[in-house]
C-alpha cells in the first residue's frame, strides 16, 4: 500500500514538473506561434540603391518585431507607374506603396486604394493629430488616400566659400529675417561673375561669357514663389484656375526675370552645361541652388562647404512642399496587417539613416518638437547644414505650403499646358502675362474641380 502511494506521488510529481516546463516552453516562443495566423504582405518602393538597402532593413527589421507578418519586398527602379498600373490590372497589386500624388489621388477616386480614414479614426498611436500640417492627402470628404511618407521642403542651398571670396552676407535662417527679393536679387548679383572676373552689377559685365552664375533652380518648380507673394494658382473658390492673376503673374515673372532680365541664372538651354546642383556648387559653377532638400545627401557626400537659408521671400515667408504619399491597395487581403507596416513605416526611426543623411524629412510631428528626437536627424552632418532647423525644419512645420497639384483634379493634363507655354518664358521670347493669357482658356476646359485640404 505504501508502495502504490509513492508511486502515485511521484507521477503527480513528474506530470507536475512536465506541465511547468510545458507551460514555460509555451512563453518562450516566437510570437507567431502563439494564436497569429502567418501574414505575407507584398512592400513596393522606388528609389536609388542605397535607397533600397534602406527598405529592406526596415521590412527586417519589422518582421524581428512582428515574426507573423512577413514582408517581400519589391524594388521597381524604373517605369514605376506602368509597372503598378500592371499589376493592378492582374490583381497582384502589392499590399503597401508610395506613390506619386496625382496617381494617388486618381486611383483612390478610382476605387483601388483603401480610405486610410477608417484606421486614423481607431488608431491610438497614429492620428491626424500626430501628424504635421499638410501630409494627409484627401481624394474626398473625411477619404484619406495616403499620408506622405516622407516629407520634402525647399530651401536656399549655397556655397559659403563663394560667399566669403565675394564678401557677401550669408543668407538668414529664420522666417522674419528672411531676405526680400530685392536683396536675393542684388546678392545673386554680385555672386554672378563673368569670364574677366565682372560681376553682374559691373558695366563692364559680359552675360554671354559667364562663368559662375549667382543662382540656379529647375523650372519646373515655376510656381515656387507664388505662395510667398500670398498667392495660389487655383482660385480662393476652387472653382477655376488663377493663370490670370496679377500675383501670381507677378511672381512667375520674378523667377524668369532671374534668366532673361539679370542674367544671373541660366535658361534651361544653358543649364545643360551645368552639373549637377551639388556638384554645380562644389565646383563653383553655382553660388546658390533655391532646391528641395533632398539634394543635401548629395552635398553633404561631395564635400562642399555648404549652407541654408530660408527662401527669399515677396510679401510673406513660406515654403513649398512635395512629400509623396505611402498608400495601401483596397484589394489588400490583410488590411490590418497592411496597416500596423504602413505605421512602421512613417515612424523615422524605422528609416533614420536617411533621415540622418539629409535625404529624407520625418512626417511624425514628436520629430519636430522633441529635443532628442530632433537630435537624431536634424543636427546630424553632413547632411545638415548649420542653421537646418530654423531654415527647412521649422519652415516646413510652420510656414509649409502644399504644391497646388495635390488640390488639382487632373493636373497632369492641365500641367501639359502650362509647362509648354513656360517655355517661351524661359528663352525670352514671351512674358508670363502673355503666356498663361494664350493657355488660360484651354488649361481652364481641363479644370475639374479640387481634393479637399483636410
Amino acid at each position: 500500500m505504501l508502495k502504490r502511494k509513492l508511486w502515485i506521488v511521484c507521477m503527480c510529481l513528474i506530470v507536475g514538473l512536465m506541465s511547468a516546463c510545458s507551460s514555460n516552453e509555451s512563453s518562450s516562443k516566437p510570437v507567431d506561434l502563439q494564436g497569429h495566423e502567418q501574414v505575407t504582405l507584398t512592400y513596393a518602393s522606388w528609389g536609388s540603391t542605397n535607397e533600397k538597402k534602406v527598405q529592406q532593413e526596415i521590412a527586417k527589421k519589422f518582421t524581428e518585431k512582428y515574426p507573423w507578418i512577413k514582408i517581400n519586398y519589391m524594388h521597381i527602379p524604373g517605369d514605376y507607374v506602368t509597372k503598378l498600373t500592371t499589376m493592378f490590372a492582374a490583381n497582384q497589386a502589392p499590399d503597401v506603396f508610395p506613390i506619386y500624388k496625382a496617381q494617388a489621388l486618381q486611383w483612390a477616386e478610382q476605387g483601388k486604394l483603401y480610405n486610410l480614414n477608417e484606421f486614423l479614426k481607431e488608431d491610438k498611436e497614429l492620428t491626424k493629430e500626430s501628424l504635421i500640417p499638410n501630409s494627409v492627402i484627401y481624394w474626398d470628404k473625411d477619404k484619406v488616400a495616403g499620408i506622405k511618407v516622407t516629407e520634402e521642403a525647399f530651401a536656399l542651398y549655397y556655397n559659403k566659400d563663394l560667399f566669403e571670396e565675394a564678401g557677401v552676407a550669408l543668407p538668414p535662417v529664420k522666417a522674419e529675417e528672411a531676405w526680400t527679393w530685392e536683396q536675393f536679387l542684388e546678392t545673386a548679383q554680385k555672386l554672378t561673375i563673368d569670364k574677366a572676373g565682372n560681376n553682374a552689377l559691373s558695366p563692364n559685365f559680359d552675360a554671354s561669357n559667364i562663368k559662375q552664375y549667382g543662382v540656379r533652380f529647375d523650372t519646373w518648380m515655376w510656381h515656387l514663389l507664388v505662395p510667398s507673394n500670398n498667392a495660389s494658382v487655383i482660385s480662393d473658390k476652387g472653382d477655376s484656375l488663377n493663370l490670370e492673376s496679377p500675383d501670381v503673374i507677378e511672381a512667375v515673372q520674378k523667377m524668369a526675370d532671374l534668366i532673361n532680365v539679370y542674367h544671373v541664372a541660366p535658361s534651361p538651354t544653358q543649364s545643360k552645361n551645368i552639373p549637377s546642383p551639388a556638384v554645380a556648387l562644389q565646383s563653383k559653377r553655382v553660388a546658390m541652388d533655391l532646391d528641395g532638400q533632398w539634394v543635401q545627401l548629395d552635398l553633404g557626400e561631395s564635400k562642399v562647404n555648404f549652407g541654408v537659408g530660408v527662401l527669399p521671400k515677396l510679401k510673406s515667408s513660406k515654403t513649398i512642399l512635395f512629400g509623396e504619399p505611402e498608400v495601401i491597395s483596397a484589394k489588400t487581403k490583410h488590411p490590418k496587417e497592411a496597416w500596423m507596416f504602413y505605421k512602421f513605416l512613417l515612424d523615422a526611426e524605422s528609416g533614420l539613416d536617411m533621415h540622418s543623411s539629409g535625404l529624407w524629412m520625418p512626417v511624425m510631428k514628436k520629430w519636430y518638437t522633441e529635443p532628442d528626437l530632433i537630435s537624431k536627424w536634424a543636427d546630424v552632418k553632413p547632411g545638415h547644414a548649420d542653421g537646418y532647423r530654423d531654415a527647412v525644419m521649422n519652415q516646413t512645420l510652420h510656414n509649409g505650403v502644399n504644391s497646388y497639384d495635390y488640390y488639382l483634379k487632373n493636373s497632369e493634363k492641365i500641367n501639359a499646358i502650362i509647362n509648354p507655354a513656360l517655355d517661351q518664358v524661359w528663352l525670352g521670347k514671351k512674358t508670363v502675362e502673355q503666356a498663361f493669357k494664350e493657355v488660360s482658356a484651354k488649361a481652364n476646359a481641363e479644370f475639374k474641380g479640387t481634393y479637399p485640404k483636410e
